[in-house]
This record gives C-alpha cells, structure tokens and sequence, in this order.
C-alpha cells in the first residue's frame, strides 16, 4: 500500500492495521505474543516501521505479523505448501551435497 506522505507515520501505521480489519489493539496483542519481532525470524523492525500485517489472500484472514522480507517471500511463493515444502528439500539436498562430497571423493 503506498503511504500517503501528508499523514504522519503513526496515522499510515493505524490506516494499514485498520485495512485488515482488525484494531491496534489486536495489532498490539499480536506484537507482544511474537515479542515484538517477525513471526518466522524473529526480528524487530527498525524504529519507525512496522511489521506487516500477513493474511490469506482466498479469505482475508490475518495470520500473524512478518518482516516485510518474510511477507514477501511468503507472496511470492503464492503461499503454496507445497511449493515451500519443495523449496525446504532442495536447500537441505544442497546442503547435503555439499557436506558429503568432500567425504566420498577422499578431501
């Protein structure tokens, strides 16, 4: 959502948890349940930005609040399962490979 520069960034930050159809209260509930950081990674944000706000695109349900990278990664895997599951088993092939092949060729 581009941020309307006329609005302070306390006013854009209500607007967008509003957008979502839930209350900065939630919002807050949300915040400290993850102790104020990404629900995949962890991490805080940088002072003056929030967390997104992660939902299901088919229903519009809010599922938790992720780093902008995580939200991200998360839409551009269209949210699919199995195509992150996919993805899981080819990083840990990867890293597989690249912990057996010294072993088998003698290094």
């Amino acid at each position: 959502m581009p941020r309307n520069r006329n609005k302070t960034y306390e006013e854009q930050r209500i607007s967008r948890i509003r957008m979502y159809g839930i209350s900065v209260a939630d919002y807050e509930r949300m915040l400290q349940s993850q102790n104020g950081g990404c629900f995949i990674c962890g991490k805080q944000p940088a002072t003056n930005r929030a967390l997104d706000i992660d939902h299901d695109h088919a229903t519009g349900t809010v599922r938790g609040l992720l780093c902008s990278t995580h939200n991200r990664a998360l839409g551009l895997m269209n949210d699919d399962i199995s195509l992150l599951l996919k993805s899981i088993k080819y990083l840990v092939r990867a890293k597989w490979l690249n912990y057996i092949k010294p072993i088998l060729s003698g290094k």
